[in-house]
């Protein structure tokens, strides 16, 4: 973990890692996202309409930020490198593809040259973009909107 500038803290690559390469797994018992303290519901991910796991204080899914061009991807639970990763490149992933809660909107500090300004719901990202995805998004949205 370390200072990622205007985002906070970010987790950063220790050494090179290869494409596909496990970064983090949510566990934990899925809550009602009412069940969950206001303050905890920014570092949650969700796996369910209404259902969230809430990482680990301190893990790298606690720390592991947005980008609107991440190098991670979601692979069930697991968030995985979605390409070689150099040693020192900040880890991240897009938020959008665990999101589905129409309502959900936040401001992006990612600075990538495709930063989008506004993180939204998987169901509000363009069909381009939703395709360089593919599968690589939460289950409960592939389950949704790709029938697999």
């Amino acid at each position: 973990m370390g200072d990622a500038g205007p985002k906070g803290r970010g987790v950063f690559a220790a050494g090179r890692i290869a494409r596909s390469t496990a970064i983090a797994t949510f566990r934990g018992a899925p809550k009602w996202v009412w069940d969950i303290p206001k303050e905890l519901w920014p570092y949650a991910i969700q796996v369910d309409y209404d259902r969230y796991v809430v990482p680990r204080r301190n893990s790298v899914g606690w720390y592991i930020n947005h980008s609107c061009d991440p190098n991670c991807v979601m692979s069930g639970l697991s968030i995985i490198a979605g390409r070689d990763v150099k040693s020192g490149e900040e880890l991240t992933f897009d938020y959008s593809t665990d999101v589905d809660w129409a309502g959900f909107m936040m401001a992006c500090s990612c600075g990538s040259y495709r930063c989008r300004r506004k993180i939204r719901a998987y169901r509000f990202l363009p069909d381009e973009l939703r395709q360089r995805y593919g599968s690589s998004v939460a289950p409960f949205i592939r389950r949704r909107y790709l029938a697999v």
